[in-house]
């Protein structure tokens, strides 16, 4: 079994490589909280292309030099955003999950079970094959308030794509709006449920991460 083995905060963390991961079949999920170290920051810096509605699968904005190398995976180790580094960190203060229980979520579900309903059965459609890395925090300051990061591999680069152009789709009809300005794009609105919820999305190839911060009521 191909392993890769990483030392992080004293910790031997080892994990099956892709290859065993998609051997396994279906959809799978990998929850890591890892330290995200020099290829987040060069993440977080715009080195992902961001993904703008517009033409078929979303029209991608690149960079000055686009990344030749996975942005989101690193030395075998996919690399999930830390609580510090999730939007609105300033004002939450995210905590881990301990038992980082996050489900497999296929796209475009989005939100909480109540938030974006139409989004979990978008068309009574079956998602295609997927390996997808989360990670999911709270804050203990009240109103409900939860940060969730789910990273997904496809087999293909236009499959990602077409994930993601479904998943502005069901972003609009939830009912929230598109902010383009500055170098992160993201989506943000009032649910269904009330609730404030904000959605970024990234895409290298066939890879698609997506951050959601929400807060019940109108936090």
């Amino acid at each position: 079994m191909a392993e890769v083995e990483e030392l992080l905060d004293d910790v031997a963390v080892r994990m099956p490589g892709g290859a065993e991961l998609r051997a396994r079949g279906g959809r799978r999920t990998m929850r890591r909280r890892v330290a995200v170290a020099a290829a987040v920051t060069t993440l977080a810096a715009g080195a992902v292309w961001a993904v703008l509605p517009g033409g078929e699968g979303g029209r991608e904005v690149r960079p000055a030099v686009t990344p030749t190398e996975n942005p989101f995976m690193v030395g075998g180790v996919v690399r999930l955003l830390t609580p510090e580094q999730m939007p609105q960190a300033a004002k939450w203060h995210w905590r881990g999950d301990e038992e980082e229980n996050t489900a497999d979520i296929p796209l475009p579900g989005v939100g909480g079970d109540n938030s974006c309903p139409g989004s979990y059965s978008y068309a009574g459609r079956k998602a295609p094959d997927q390996v997808q890395y989360g990670t999911e925090y709270y804050s203990d300051r009240g109103a409900g308030a939860t940060a969730r990061q789910r990273v997904t591999e496809y087999d293909s680069a236009s499959v990602a794509a077409d994930e993601v152009a479904l998943l502005h789709d069901a972003l609009t009809e939830c009912g929230l709006r598109e902010h383009t300005e500055g170098a992160a794009p993201y989506w943000s609105g009032t649910t269904e449920s009330s609730s404030r919820l904000r959605v970024s999305v990234e895409r290298w190839r066939g890879w698609v991460s997506v951050v959601e911060t929400e807060v019940e009521g109108r936090g």
